[in-house]
């Protein structure tokens, strides 16, 4: 390739090709300054001689083209028209066109000796050859920061991929840990228990793992005492502790609240997993140091074993979360292997919570009236409401089994309202001038709902019946564990005028000493222990009349059924009594009947033994 001259009119002009415009353009300054800068060092005194002297100098391989629309041409053009270079930029082509044949056809008609058309064109070809090396050099550093500006985007675009891919693999974990104990989460064993079970399903596979269910114990009385943030405390330490005392292929999880999964890949006879749960209860059952002090935890531990007592994440958790509940209800052996009376017992639960809400809707619910009489003179002071349901096909239920399923599900909510309104109906029926009170138990979550005080006022409105003859029983460990808000809600009772009693005390928290902390005015001995009158039961009951006659409390004994028990517990210092010594729970119209066996006065009604 050579360089090629081309001509606008009669003036000779060069144009240089490149791979793309810019580098055109910037070629073209760049050569042509440089020729130009050649022919004013010859002194040359035409621009034809210009034009020749360029097409000398110029490199081959270079191409000029006239039409090219580049700054190059704008600039070149308006300065051998003799504009400056703002001018030069400013102008439009078919105008810098325009001015570069006026400057020609003008500069045919001077002489070439003419020193001031000399001048002119030396000038102007020194203004051109710094103008091109100018817009070179600009070229050429725009070029350049556009090469890095590229090259930064690219490498940002990396990044961002790089940021995206560690961000989604951070989602991908968060997803299947819990972020307090850093343990798995429900997600998170779900996906393990699906990897390792899956095998099992495969003809001739022998494999075997067992899951723990944990439940830690009085949790939630840390939780209420001393605050979630020693809860969450105590749940870090339960995790450090499981990382700490399992085998290495265990794979421990937090499956929520106070309740933690194990699972033990390779084990399947229970004299190995036994080992491992009993090691973990004792490891829980070291004290935890926190900020306010000290407390112990225990767990109960339930065990499932895969492919016997399932084969599918869902079937095995459920099967050691059965076996968990038999180990904390039962209170024998706080490990339990789950086995086929726990699943006959489960499928009864089921069924029950399915009628429950029925029955409810139906009225087919009835409560129960069992006296409670002072041991002194038989005479009835107190009557508690007992729930019964009589189904019209299965026959009466236990009410230790659907108490027991509606605690568990939420409907003690229901339930438990239901009962508290009948049973102030039922008592304002009672005739007398001074009928015994009505004593209605309330669970846990009843009182913890912050919705029971305005229960009890519907239910007295209702009723019409004064707050003084009504008894809230309590269960024990729920003064134990009292929340600002449970404590709102006792304080509150109290203030309306209705009475609280301490239900069953004795097998669970309390203490003799934490009597004097409690809001009850009456404390009720569990009749596990009066079943031991005479016997070693009666050491319990003599210190807890001493401690609450000390504070001024009534204490009532439950589940007396002999004159020996009366004999004994009278001699104890018991205030009140009740059993089937005196009366079994009975029908509302029934009691009322019994209430009428009194000796015709108005002083309190008088059992009749």
């Amino acid at each position: 390739m050579g360089a090629t001259v081309l001509c606008w009119g009669a003036l000779p002009w060069l144009a240089f090709a490149a791979a793309d415009p810019a580098a055109r353009a910037a070629a073209a300054t760049v050569m042509l300054a440089a020729a130009l800068a050649e022919a004013l060092a010859l002194r040359a005194m035409s621009r034809v001689a210009i034009a020749q002297a360029a097409v000398t100098i110029a490199p081959p391989g270079l191409w000029l083209l006239v039409a090219a629309e580049s700054p190059a041409w704008s600039v070149a053009t308006g300065l051998f028209a003799g504009l400056g270079l703002l001018a030069a930029l400013c102008l439009s082509r078919d105008r810098q066109l325009h001015a570069l044949m006026a400057a020609e056809a003008d500069l045919r008609h001077q002489s070439a000796a003419d020193a001031e058309h000399v001048d002119r064109i030396a000038r102007l070809e020194l203004e051109l050859a710094r103008a091109g090396a100018a817009l070179a050099a600009a070229q050429a550093e725009s070029a350049a920061r556009e090469a890095l500006a590229r090259a930064g985007e690219a490498q940002s675009a990396q990044q961002r991929t790089i940021d995206l891919e560690k961000r989604s693999l951070e989602l991908a974990r968060e997803a299947v840990t819990d972020p307090l104990t850093l343990l798995p989460n429900r997600k998170g064993i779900n996906q393990h228990l699906v990897e390792l079970l899956a095998p099992m399903e495969r003809p001739g596979n022998d494999s075997e793992l067992a899951l723990l269910f944990l439940d830690l114990d009085k949790f939630k009385e840390i939780n209420d005492q001393l605050g979630h943030r020693a809860g969450d405390a105590v749940l870090r330490v339960v995790a450090e502790r499981l990382r700490e005392c399992l085998p290495r292929s265990a794979f421990p999880a937090r499956w929520g609240g106070d309740e933690f999964i194990v699972v033990l890949p390779g084990l399947g006879r229970i004299e190995q997993v036994r080992m491992v749960a009993e090691k973990v209860r004792a490891e829980l059952l070291v004290p935890i140091r926190l900020e306010d002090g000290t407390v112990r935890v225990g767990c109960s531990v339930g065990i499932a074993l895969a492919p016997y007592h399932g084969q599918t994440p869902e079937a095995l958790i459920i099967a050691a979360d059965r076996a968990v509940y038999a180990a904390k209800t039962e209170d024998k052996d706080r490990v339990r292997v789950f086995d086929v009376a726990m699943a006959k017992k489960a499928q009864r639960q089921h069924q029950i919570a399915q009628a429950l809400p029925g029955a409810l809707e139906r009225n087919q619910l009835a409560v129960a009236y069992q006296p409670i009489v002072n041991a002194l003179d038989g005479v009835a002071s107190h009557v508690e409401a007992l729930a019964r349901w009589p189904h019209p096909t299965w026959g009466p239920v236990s009410p230790g089994e659907f108490i027991e399923v509606a605690e568990r599900n939420g409907q003690i909510h229901a339930m438990g309202r239901w009962v508290l309104r009948q049973a102030c109906l039922d008592a304002a029926r009672w005739p007398g001038a001074n009928p015994p009170k009505v004593s209605v138990n309330v669970s846990a979550a009843q009182v913890s709902s912050g919705k029971l005080v305005s229960q009890v006022r519907e239910a007295l409105a209702a009723a019409k019946l004064p707050p003084q003859r009504l008894v809230i029983e309590l269960t024990e460990s729920l003064p134990m564990a009292r929340s600002e808000g449970v404590s709102q809600t006792l304080s509150d009772l109290r203030a309306m005028g209705v009475t609280l009693a301490l239900d069953d005390f004795g097998t669970g928290y309390s203490s003799l000493s934490s009597l004097m902390k409690q809001p009850v005015s009456l404390v009720k001995i569990d009749q596990s222990f009066v079943k031991d009158v005479p016997g070693g039961g009666e050491v319990l009951i003599k210190a807890t009349v001493d401690v609450a006659r000390r504070f001024g409390l009534e204490v009532v004994a439950e589940g007396v059924e002999t004159a020996l028990q009366r004999s004994r517990l009278e001699s104890l210092g018991v205030n009140y009594m009740q059993g089937w010594l005196f009366g079994r729970p009975m029908p509302a119209d029934e009691f009322i009947a019994w209430l009428g066996l009194r000796d015709g006065s108005n002083e309190p009604f008088v059992l009749r033994a």
